[in-house]
């Protein structure tokens, strides 16, 4: 009780954060690019609000947003930059040279003529490339608001602090149509959303749970003792994750319900030996007979343990080691969440004999009629032992069947995998009614486009960037990229110089291209700082000897990064010769981020499979008998993936870590089974009969535990996004066809193959 007070003290510390920058080791090329990029432009994160109106250069309007701009201007931190269709820059030739100023004078907006000025701004404004489905939509009637930030603080993480603080000024203009989005929107959505739901999730499978456990057990302790037991794993483990420092991410959220779904089963399979022995009169006389006194209580729960606690044990071991495969991701939250999982299991582990078994030992279950066991007749014959009869009934009279019938849907299920495809979109993974959604999808239609990924063009020498020849390269590949099917619009340096040439030459605009010349290249940069420009610093750095080309895109998934970089590169290595240019960004960081799981998941199964595979040859005694007991436990995971791949499911990031989780969840039932399958062959070695004694002891728990397994994993059904969801029915399909393996296709596999041998049997007695 004093350690859960203590711990409760700890769960305030916990935080969420899913921004994709922390999820990259420190010596990442992902993230080396990210922070070169930091290093010279500052932050890639933005904000793009969108608004829609009858017109936008409507007086009133214009009013109405510049009120917006300026409360949004005083009271957002880390503002760096912000840019609307007010204050834009406008180039313009004069008499004397140029002038750079406002787009819409505060003078102006003071004035008689305020309408009739705004109107002929707007007519050229709408059809100026500068400003055309940048910030103004060729109707006039939507434009958007540009927040571009500083780098954020290491101690502070304004992603959970700026996109509230928006949404709560532009709530007092109600009376405009607006739009928010951009990363940071998304990731404090996506954090909130988090937080909100963890604990439905885990409220949801604990009503499930405790229904479930009520109606097969019909006891009260039958369910408070295993509910309070992972209730206060979740808590001890909470608190530990927070002490050591970890954060929560939208897959390290799902460890209280992953918790909830294992270790329940250590607490089930306990109450099920007991309940178990305690109504055979003969293994009561047995017990009674070696205590030297009548059949107790107690001695009825210590014989219980003696038999069961070895295979709770190992179940807990081949659990963590499943989770620690998650090591071999070079991802920092996965790593934390194989951490925080495998010390919950053993956390679980402990409680169940700390507080599980004490309480179990005060309480009292109802006793039924003494009845003796038969190799032919479960003892019980409720719906669920009628099951287990009949699945036992139908493995031993069609072995062949049985065994022919695994292997096709094995064989299917590889089939279907080579249809799975990893994808992952975080806007996509929403409702469609969702308005974040909506709002995303509004702006990728309309204009600007909501995500982006940028390019550093690096010269190696300071003034490298004022070069004609490289200018013209930036501008080709501008070309390039704004007739992509992905990009929505490209910003660099070459945009300013077209500007300048323009206004230099009349404000002509068949002259908005580009100088022509070295010296006219530095002679425009020259003229645009000395005449009060202010926007050149966000896309040259202060030697010139790096620039920034910004690519706007709309929201993509995974498989569309990758194929924009793609092109991209494959463009590069074509037609440029200026040195390197690094892809980097939000997005580029988000389609590392599935590379990064895609690859590890492979490594991390492996890891799992071999450490699983040693852990039970040497329980078992033999590496044939190991090989076997692995089929329960990879047979669900291609099941599972290939029925994905069938139905065309995408392999996005919350999926991407099933296949290591399945195996180091469903080989529990498989430990419990072969453990109890082993006690029995050694007693009589025979194949069937073992198989008989051993569905009608383990076969119930082994069916409660799977099925709670899936309704607590049901519990992500109540999830808003589309991965949690999508996770929940794959997984209860996974433990499903585990627990089918191991009590159809098990049995016929050893049948088959025979790996208990005499010899086996003898050295397992003498061991």
């Amino acid at each position: 009780m004093l350690i859960t007070i203590g711990a409760f003290s700890q769960l305030s510390k916990l935080e969420v954060d899913n921004s994709n920058d922390r999820f990259f080791l420190e010596n990442d090329k992902t993230r080396l690019n990210m922070e070169e990029f930091e290093e010279t432009f500052g932050n890639d994160d933005f904000v793009f609000i969108l608004l829609e109106t009858d017109n936008v250069f409507d007086l009133e309007t214009i009013l109405r947003i510049a009120d917006l701009v300026n409360k949004l201007d005083e009271n957002i931190p880390y503002l760096s930059d912000i840019t609307w269709i007010g204050n834009v820059e406008s180039i313009k030739g004069i008499k004397d040279g140029i002038l750079i100023e406002e787009l819409i004078p505060q003078e102006i907006l003071s004035s008689k003529d305020a309408s009739k000025l705004l109107e002929n701004i707007g007519e050229k404004a709408v059809i100026d490339p500068v400003y055309l489905n940048k910030l103004i939509s060729a109707n006039g009637k939507i434009t958007g608001i540009f927040l571009e930030f500083d780098n954020y603080p290491k101690s502070e993480d304004a992603r959970k602090t700026i996109p509230p603080l928006i949404e709560s000024i532009t709530k007092e203009f109600s009376d405009l149509t607006i739009y928010t989005t951009g990363w940071p929107v998304i990731d404090y959505y996506i954090d909130h959303k988090s937080a909100q739901e963890g604990p439905i999730w885990l409220g949801a499978a604990l009503l499930g749970v405790a229904i479930f456990l009520l109606l097969t057990t019909k006891s009260l302790m039958g369910v408070l003792i295993p509910i309070i037991t992972i209730i206060l794993s979740v808590i001890w483990t909470m608190a530990i994750t927070a002490t050591l420092g970890f954060t929560l991410n939208l897959l390290v959220i799902m460890v209280p319900t992953l918790l909830l779904c294992v270790g329940i089963g250590d607490t089930m399979h306990i109450m099920s030996e007991f309940r178990h022995r305690l109504k055979h009169a003969s293994e009561r006389e047995i017990i009674a007979k070696k205590s030297g006194q009548k059949s107790h209580h107690f001695n009825i729960l210590r014989f219980a343990l003696e038999k069961v606690s070895p295979a709770i044990f190992l179940t807990t071991l081949t659990t963590s080691v499943g989770f620690l495969a998650f090591l071999a991701i070079d991802l920092i939250p996965l790593r934390e969440l194989g951490i925080q999982a495998a010390i919950g299991v053993w956390v679980t582990l402990l409680l169940t004999y700390a507080f599980a078994v004490p309480a179990l030992s005060f309480s009292r279950f109802k006793k039924v009629k003494n009845s003796k066991p038969s190799d032919q007749k479960i003892i019980k014959n409720d719906i669920f032992d009628r099951l287990l009869q009949l699945i036992t009934h139908i493995v031993i009279r069609f072995p062949r069947v049985i065994g022919g019938l695994f292997i096709c849907i094995t064989s299917l299920s590889l089939y279907g995998m080579t249809f799975l495809t990893i994808e992952s979109n975080a806007i996509k993974d929403l409702p469609v009614e969702d308005p974040i959604r909506q709002a995303f999808e509004f702006v990728d239609t309309q204009m600007g486009g909501s995500m982006g990924i940028e390019l550093l063009v690096k010269t190696g020498k300071t003034d490298g960037i004022k070069n004609s020849d490289l200018i013209s390269s930036i501008e080709k590949l501008q070309q390039f990229l704004d007739q992509h099917p992905l990009v929505v619009e490209t910003s660099s340096i070459v945009d300013q110089l077209k500007q300048m040439h323009r206004a230099v030459h009349e404000n002509k605009p068949e002259y908005y291209r580009l100088p022509e010349t070295d010296s006219q290249i530095a002679e425009y940069l020259l003229l645009y700082e000395t005449g009060g420009g202010k926007e050149l610093d966000q896309f040259v750095s202060f030697t010139y000897d790096v620039a920034r080309v910004q690519i706007r895109t709309k929201s993509l998934g995974i498989l569309q990064v990758e194929h924009l970089e793609k092109d991209i590169n494959t463009y590069l290595s074509n037609n440029w010769q200026h040195g390197e240019v690094l892809t980097t960004g939000t997005l580029s960081l988000f389609r590392a981020l599935g590379q990064h799981i895609a690859t590890g998941q492979a490594k991390s199964f492996l890891f799992a499979f071999m450490a699983i595979l040693i852990i039970m040859s040497l329980v078992l005694r033999s590496i044939r008998l190991g090989l076997i007991a692995m089929v329960p436990n990879v047979f669900p995971i291609i099941v599972a993936l290939g029925t994905m791949g069938a139905v065309g499911a995408d392999l996005n990031m919350t999926m991407l870590i099933l296949a290591p989780m399945i195996l180091g969840v469903a080989v529990d039932d498989s430990i419990h089974f072969f453990m109890r399958y082993r006690d029995y062959f050694n007693t009589s070695p025979d194949y069937k009969k073992a198989y008989q004694h051993t569905m009608k002891t383990v076969g119930r728990p082994l069916l409660f535990t799977t099925l709670i397994l899936i309704m607590g994993f049901m519990g992500f059904l109540f999830s808003d996004f589309q991965g949690p969801k999508v996770f929940a029915f794959v997984s209860g399909l996974a433990f499903l066809s585990a627990l089918l393996a191991d009590f159809m296709f098990v049995p016929v596999l050893l049948l088959w193959f025979k790996p208990l041998t005499k010899h086996y049997f003898k050295r397992a007695n003498n061991g």
